[in-house]
């Protein structure tokens, strides 16, 4: 039951982070420097929101490994439906946060092994 309270509060945080994030960038653009948001949004805030949540899945790997998956899915879908362009790029942004996010995700997994066989 504690796993599943996990699985839904990081569902939450990527539906934030991942889907209304660009919704907001989006409608800020207009107003003010809408690029520099953009790339603050797609170079730092998403890659090291897909560590975080990589190496938080690499934990419990059996039940939260499609969370990577779901979160690069929610920032593509967010980004083609309010920028308004179904730009290809924004695949290549989903797949390299999925890299990014299973990377860490073994990564996570190795050092939480490493600490189980130390204690």
């Amino acid at each position: 039951m504690e796993s599943r309270k996990v699985i839904i509060t990081w569902i939450a945080a990527t539906v934030a982070v991942m889907f209304a994030l660009p919704f907001a960038v989006a409608r800020l653009a207009s107003e003010c420097s809408g690029m520099a948001l953009c790339i603050i949004l797609f170079f730092i805030v998403n890659p090291i929101y897909s560590a975080i949540l990589g190496f938080r899945c690499g934990r419990n790997i059996r039940q939260m490994w499609n969370l990577p998956l779901v979160s690069s899915a929610a920032f593509l879908a967010g980004t083609w439906l309010f920028f308004d362009i179904k730009e290809v790029w924004f695949v290549i942004y989903a797949s390299a946060y999925l890299i990014i996010g299973w990377t860490a995700m073994g990564i996570g997994k190795y050092l939480n092994s490493k600490h189980i066989e130390k204690n």
